[in-house]
């Protein structure tokens, strides 16, 4: 790909990273599936009992969605804060900032959607934990918004459950929200002015209508990606008259300057 344009992932699309301890992830935004530079989008699974490693990024803001599953998230400058983890909370990560997700399940899998605001991010492992105050730079600590804390903002078609904002967590970079369109209903046409957008649909069905003339119209349904470049002319609709179309969406900066 050498241009940037509006890309529809479907499940079997998806890119396998690499894995963390024991937890695995598969990104649907992708600098190798969309050409997109500065936002990412992946599922991250840990399977029943297991962890990931405990790791810092270097070089990015992470949003992290709660999919399906409980856990504990571990953070804190010593690993020492942890955290209950259940659907539908959020976790903002800011670069420097140690964590580790457990999943305390010794059945299901812990499953999460994470966004980042760089296509390719910088990790350190840490291989002692007794060790990290003495080898490891930390200058931040993870923030968990569990969903009766994060930001809701109602109209007559749609609600918005704003997780990782300014508000939220004082992110700098990185914003993520779900967003419940209603039945039969759409948003309106609009453009992105200074962001890259990627959006997981979590439910339901719609379609993805874009171009400057609103002459594409995309079929989506629940666990395809969509990214979208700045700039560029979309609207969304929920084609089920019955159930709402559930998106989680995730932006590279948390001013949201709409044209």
């Amino acid at each position: 790909m050498n241009k940037q344009v509006t890309t529809i992932i479907r499940p079997y699309e998806r890119y396998t990273e690499i894995s963390s301890g024991d937890m695995t992830r598969i990104a649907g935004v992708a600098k190798e599936t969309t050409n997109s530079t500065n936002i990412h989008l992946a599922i991250a699974e840990i399977p029943p009992s297991k962890s990931s490693s405990p790791h810092l990024h270097l070089n990015c803001e992470s949003a992290i969605y709660v999919l399906e599953g409980e856990g504990i998230f571990v953070t804190g400058k010593k690993l020492d804060k942890h955290n209950k983890i259940k659907e539908g909370d959020y976790i903002y990560v800011p670069p420097d900032a140690p964590h580790k997700p457990i999943n305390i399940s010794n059945k299901n899998p812990l499953l999460l959607l994470v966004a980042r605001n760089q296509p390719t991010e910088i990790v350190q492992e840490i291989k002692n934990e007794n060790e990290l105050s003495k080898n490891f730079k930390q200058n931040n600590e993870c923030t968990v918004i569990h969903s009766q804390y994060t930001e809701n903002k109602f109209s007559d078609t749609q609600k918005i459950n704003i997780g990782v904002s300014k508000n939220t967590s004082n992110s700098k970079a990185i914003y993520m929200s779900k967003i419940e369109l209603s039945p039969g209903t759409s948003t309106i046409p609009h453009k992105h002015s200074d962001s890259e957008t990627a959006i997981f649909i979590n439910s339901g069905k719609g379609l993805f209508i874009s171009n400057n003339k609103l002459d594409s119209h995309v079929s989506i349904s629940k666990e395809d990606f969509i990214y979208i470049p700045e700039k560029f002319n979309h609207k969304l609709s929920n084609i089920d008259s019955n159930n709402s179309l559930s998106l989680i969406i995730a932006r590279n900066n948390i001013e949201h300057n709409i044209l």
